[in-house]
This record gives structure tokens, sequence and C-alpha cells, in this order.
């Protein structure tokens, strides 16, 4: 070692000899900064290049600095840093070197460990391997053969194509760099500092490795950032990547930002060119699922608006908003919808308009998001305009719901209670009786004898009749329903969920016509004149003609109760219900565009009216009690039946005893004899009366229990109208006067409930 440092010196005052030969001020700088120095670090400070120390003019002993330290790293074993050079650049390019490989288990560059590098020199390399283990991590992605060991991202598609291909783009530069690193590598540079040609051409063209590290810093920053994009996209797929990738286009630094923006972009274009051909055509040519519309082949062109088509929102890029989303969902249906369930193509004109239009705005890229705002606002304004103006004109959609108000809503009165009178005796036969085929032919009949008759027959000829599934003791008014029949593309709004509820609903408000029939019919046979001849004819026979007086009058009253409720509850159905709710359908149909709108509005109507007419699943208690309270009143006609023909039995017997006794008068004859019967007394039966009496009696308890518990159960239920029902059948305070329902039911008490 002592050797050695005294050749060191002897090199260096040689070296600085020549120096203050050529220049003597030159000379006396180095003399004196190497007089500050010890000898070690004088011959490093040289080789690297300290001019504030040395000076410009220092080439020369820069050169035996460099030799001198060739000399003491040979003598100590130490790895020359040409070669070391050399093999970083070939880490740079992911391949291993003779003294620098890549190691699987630690994943980066390591040095052999048989490799004699000093501790400075070995954490520079360190350093500058990370940009070989990034390259190598970025060229993975970029299904390159020498990334053996990294791992690789497998994926493909035209988003993860275009994603490979802006980052081969962005090593473009990388690679240029590495090979001009190259040649200068290959420049010895004790020789090159002896030539003097850096000092005469103003720059210094050979390599080490602190140089290495200045050359290589801006690649290190670019291929971080690439390699961060590789990570955020590792397994995910077109849009996915992107939102993954958009992810990191927020960031604080303006390079790192513009670099994936540029990525972001070039990837973009083919996933922006899918939405394009979806909006405008309603094309989807998407194998490996990385659009955010996905579509089931399996499904018919029946649900093909339902459920053909779905929103996938993990494949939706961040610079598409999710209405947007749902926007591009719903115009690429449209043009399916148009094409595939109405045969129309009238929209196709109107490509033109559009592409115009977005080529004003500046074209479809992901720079330019005006573009797609352009694209799905003129789309929409088009492809929604023909949809609607096909449904409605051409499919006669208004007039469809109009007929399934009138004839499924019970709108159209007067044929109903004509095919209420026409089929009555039917319905009352065992339901495993009837025919379909008389049936329909009543129903007919029942058109024909009403205003129905002047419908178009477009309509009419869609009402069929229906048995439901039945059970043996079940009669024909349990099964009788109507349906209406409706084709494509109406069924895309009438669904089958769409028309049980319109079932549902028609069943209910059927069972209640029959409920109001069947009281108006035992009103045709006790009316007010009938009801008092007979209780007057009656009254006479002692005390059971006054029971019988009497109960004809409770009998009257009892009927008079029941048919103010139902004519109540009736008109809360008919118009508060249906009639409002419809009117806010058409005003919906009138002002919605897109056929999301539409069916959304006719799903509302069919909610609003199956919650109000206490038939959804949390009115089934109330609705249950209901039923109770018409099958009181339906068997209130077989009371008052029976009642009634008692006491018109009484009455025609009084009359012929009366006409006996006339003729008998006329032949001067007497009148009665003994044991004939002669006064209303001995025309009433005593125990009939008792039975009549007793029936009557359970029947008006049975039904204050049924109303009783229904007007309880309504101030349960949630929706506001319901308060008003309560108001509106009690509105004289007569059944709370009473202690029927649940007391004071009083206008200020509604409100209060409503605020």
């Amino acid at each position: 070692v002592g050797a050695s440092a005294r050749g060191m010196r002897r090199l260096d005052l040689d070296a600085a000899a020549k120096a203050l030969t050529r220049d003597e001020r030159a000379g006396a700088a180095t003399a004196a900064a190497t007089r500050r120095l010890d000898d070690g670090e004088a011959a490093r400070a040289l080789a690297g290049g300290e001019k504030g120390a040395l000076g410009l003019h220092a080439v020369g002993r820069r050169a035996d600095a460099y030799r001198a330290l060739e000399i003491e790293r040979a003598a100590s074993g130490e790895c020359d840093e040409r070669e070391l050079v050399r093999d970083v650049l070939y880490a740079c390019q992911g391949i291993d070197g003779e003294f620098i490989k890549f190691s699987p288990a630690q994943q980066a560059f390591a040095l052999a460990p048989n490799v004699n590098v000093s501790a400075g020199r070995r954490n520079l390399i360190k350093c500058l391997t990370e940009v070989g283990w990034l390259f190598k991590k970025v060229s993975a992605a970029l299904g390159d053969g020498r990334t053996a060991g990294v791992d690789v991202d497998d994926g493909d598609g035209s988003t993860r194509q275009a994603f490979r291909a802006a980052i081969q783009r962005e090593l473009a530069s990388y690679y240029k760099l590495i090979a001009v690193l190259e040649a200068q590598a290959q420049i010895p540079i004790v020789a090159y500092l002896e030539r003097g040609d850096g000092a005469a051409k103003g720059g210094d063209s050979y390599l080490t490795l602190r140089r290495l590290f200045v050359w290589l810093a801006d690649p290190l920053k670019m291929l971080r950032t690439l390699a961060v994009l590789v990570d955020a996209t590792h397994g995910k797929r077109g849009g996915a990547a992107l939102a993954a990738m958009y992810n990191y286009s927020q960031h604080g630094d303006p390079s790192s930002t513009a670099l994936v923006r540029r990525v972001l972009s070039a990837s973009a274009t083919p996933y922006l060119g899918m939405v394009h051909r979806w909006t405008v055509s309603g094309e989807l040519e998407d194998p490996l699922c990385e659009f955010f519309v996905s579509v089931d082949h399996s499904i018919s062109d029946k649900d093909l608006w339902r459920r053909k088509y779905a929103f996938d929102e993990d494949m939706l890029p961040s610079f598409i908003t999710r209405e947007q989303g749902k926007t591009i969902l719903r115009l690429g249906k449209s043009i399916n919808f148009l094409r595939r369930c109405c045969d129309d193509s009238s929209w196709t004109p109107e490509r033109a308009d559009v592409l115009n239009a977005v080529e004003k705005a500046g074209g479809l890229d992901f720079e330019n998001p005006d573009g797609l705002t352009t694209l799905i606002s003129e789309t929409a304004k088009r492809v929604d305009g023909t949809v609607r103006r096909v449904l409605f004109e051409r499919f006669k959609l208004g007039e469809h719901c109009q007929a399934l108000k009138r004839y499924l809503l019970l709108g159209q009165g007067d044929l109903h209670e004509c095919l209420m009178d026409l089929m009555g005796p039917s319905l009352e036969q065992p339901a495993n009786s009837l025919s379909v085929f008389k049936l329909s032919g009543m129903l007919e009949q029942a058109v024909r004898s009403s205003s129905a008759q002047s419908d178009s027959p477009d309509f009419l000829d869609r009402l069929r009749v229906r048995l439901m599934a039945h059970l043996n003791e079940e009669v024909g008014w349990d099964v009788f329903t109507l349906e209406y029949v409706v084709n494509q593309p109406l069924t895309t709004i009438f669904t089958e969920h769409a028309m049980s509820k319109y079932l549902r609903v028609f069943n209910f408000l059927w069972r209640l016509k029959r409920v109001e029939h069947s009281l108006c019919g035992t009103w045709q046979m006790m009316k007010p004149t009938v009801a008092h001849l007979l209780s007057s004819e009656t009254a006479g026979g002692g005390t059971s003609g006054a029971a019988l007086a009497d109960m004809l009058r409770s009998c009257h009253s009892l009927r008079g109760e029941m048919h103010s409720f139902i004519s109540n509850f009736q008109y809360y159905v008919m118009f508060e219900v249906l009639e409002t709710s419809w009117v806010e359908l058409e005003e919906k149909f009138a002002k919605h565009s897109d056929l999301d709108e539409i069916i959304a509005a006719h799903d509302v109507f069919l909610d609003a009216v199956v919650q109000k007419a206490l038939l959804g699943s949390k009115s089934q208690l109330v609705l249950q009690t209901l039923y109770a309270l018409f099958e009181v009143m339906m068997s209130f006609r077989e009371v008052a039946a029976d009642l009634f023909d008692m006491a018109a039995d009484v009455v025609a017997k009084k009359a012929a005893t009366r006409e006996r006794i006339a003729e008998r008068e006329k032949n001067k004859q007497w009148g009665t004899y003994v044991g004939e019967e002669s006064n209303a007394s001995d025309f009433i039966d005593k125990d009939e009366v008792a039975v009549a009496q007793s029936q009557l009696a359970n029947l008006r308890d049975d039904y204050a229990r049924a109303l009783d518990g229904f007007l309880n159960l309504l101030p349960l239920q949630t929706h506001v109208d319901t308060q008003f029902l309560l108001f509106r059948l009690d509105f004289s305070e007569y059944y709370a006067s009473k202690g029927v329902g649940p007391g004071d039911i009083a206008p200020q008490r509604v409100a209060r409930g409503i605020q």
C-alpha cells in the first residue's frame, strides 16, 4: 500500500509540472488545490471533474487521475468501471450482464456476490439498475420475451392493445437514449481525456456511472410512471383499466400528468370507438367484455329492453359520468328496439346530422369532452323523438292505455253493467262447469249492448275472457276475469308483471262492482214504496206482525248503510285513485321523451293504483277485512230476500182472504167460517219470524264488527289518501257516535296527518 501511495504521489507531481508548463495560471490554481487535499482525494477530485476546484483546463490532469485510480483499483482487485457501465446498460435493456444479473427472488438486478466493488459504487449501481427493473416490468405489459421472472399481465383486448402501443411509443425515446449511451460507453475514458476532444468541442462524450446516473434521471421518472400504470391496470380490461389510469392523471407533477394523459388518450381511442358505434348504430362488438354495456344473447327480443342489455358500472371509465353512461346505454337500446322490435329504420338518415355535429365539436377524443357531450345530446334528441313517434303514432300506445283503462279498470261503466247482468246467472254455477266460449259470446253481446260498440275493432278484439286456476268448490265469480292482449313492441311497456297488476285491480273492482250490483238488486226488491206497503200490511198482525214490520224497516236501513259505504268507497277508488293517477300519467306521457321515462311513468301509475286501492303487500290485512265486509254484504241479499218473501207471502194471503170474503159477501154468505184464516196474525209463522229476526241481528252484528275492523285498520296505512277515505266514510261522524272505528275523524285531524 505504501508503494502504491508513493507511486501516486510521483504521478501527481509530474502531472502538475506539465500543467504548469502549458498554462502557468492554471497550474498555479492546480497546485493550490492539490495542497489543500490529501493525495487520494486529489486524484478522485480530478477524476470526477470538479471544475470549480481544478479549472476548465484540467483535462490532462483528469486523465492522469483516472490512470492513477485504475492502477489503484487494479492493485486492489476492484472491477473495471467500463465493465460496470456496460452491465448497467444491459440491465437497462432487461438483459443480464457479466457482473449484474436479474434475481427473481429479489425482483431486482443485483451484482454478483464475488464482484469486488466499493460500497459507493455498489449503492450507485443499485440506484441505476432500478431503471432496468422498471423497464423489465413495463416490457412485461408488451409481452416482451426478455421479461422472464417478472409477473406478466396476459390480458388482451382493444383497450389493452392500445395501451401497449402507447407504452411502446413512450419507450421509443428511451431506446434512442440507450443507443447513444452504449456508443459513449465504447470510448475509453483515459484515451478520450488524453486526446482532449471533449474540451475542444465543449462537452464530454465518455461515460461513467455518475454520468449515467445523470443521463437516466428523466427515463427513471418516466419508467416509474409507466410502471405505476402497468400495476394499476394489472388484471383489468376495457373501462376498468381506463378508470384506473384516469385516477393517476390527477397528479401534481405536470410532466407525469402529461405522460399519463398521453397514454390514457391513446388507450381510450378504441373504447371511444365502441361508444360511437353503440350510440349511433346500436352495434356492440365486445368479445372480451370491455364495454360498460353487456349483452345476453340468450334473451329473446321480447325482453330486449329490460333484460337483454345491462349496465356494468365496473367497466365505466371515470371520464364518462354515470348519467352519461346510462344515457349511452339507453340510446343503443333504443336503436336496437327500433330495428328489432318495431321494424323501423326511419332513424338511419339522421345519423349524418349527428356525425356532423360531433365533427364541429372537435371530434370524439379523450382530450375533447365536448365531443362526447355533443354525441350524446344530439343522438338522444333524434333517437328518443323517433321512439316516441313510432310508439304513439304507429303503434298507438296512448289509445291502448285508454282501452286498458276502459276495459280492465272499469272506465266503460255501461259495458260492465251489461256484462254483469248477462253473466250473473252463469257465474253462480261451479267454476268447473263454465265454458270460456259461452262467456266470450256473452262478452260480445255486452259490447253490442253498450257504448263500447263504437270502439275500434283493433282494441275490442284484444279483450278476452279468461278463467283463472280454480278449486272444485269455487264458483264462476271467483275465477272469472278479463284480459287485454298486446303484442310487440307494446309488451315492452305492458309486461307480464304490469298486466298481472291490471288483473289484480280488475278482480278487485269486479268484486266491488258485484257487491254494488247486489245491493242495487236488493233495492229493486225493497223499494221504499214496497217496504212501506209490506210494513203497513203486516203491522196489524199482532206482536209477530209488528216484529216483521220492524225487521223490514231495519233491513231497509241496513241496506242504505251498506250502499253508502260501497258508494263512498267506489267513489274513492274510481275518482280519487284511478282518475287522479290517470291524469298524472297523461301529463308524464306528454312531457317525457325517452322510453325509460315512459315505462317508469306507467309503472308509477300502476304502483300508485295498487297502493292506494289497498292492494299492496303492506295492505293485505286491511284488504282481507274489506273482503270479509264484502262477504257480509253479499249474504245480506239472501237474508233480505227471505224476509221480504215472508212479508210478501203474508200480504198475498191477506189479499186472497179479502177477495174470498168479498166474493162470499157478494153471494150473501158468511165471509169466514170457523177455522179459516181471517187476519194478519193468522198468516204469520212466529217461528219463521224469530229465525229471520235472529239472522238479521247476526248479520248486523257481523257487519258492525267487519266495518269496525276495517275503519280501525285504515289509519295504519302509510298512504295519505287513506286518511281522506276514512274521513269520507264517516264524514257525518255517525260511526264515531256509535263507537265504530277509531273515533273522531275531523278534517283538522286529517290535515294534521298530512302535515
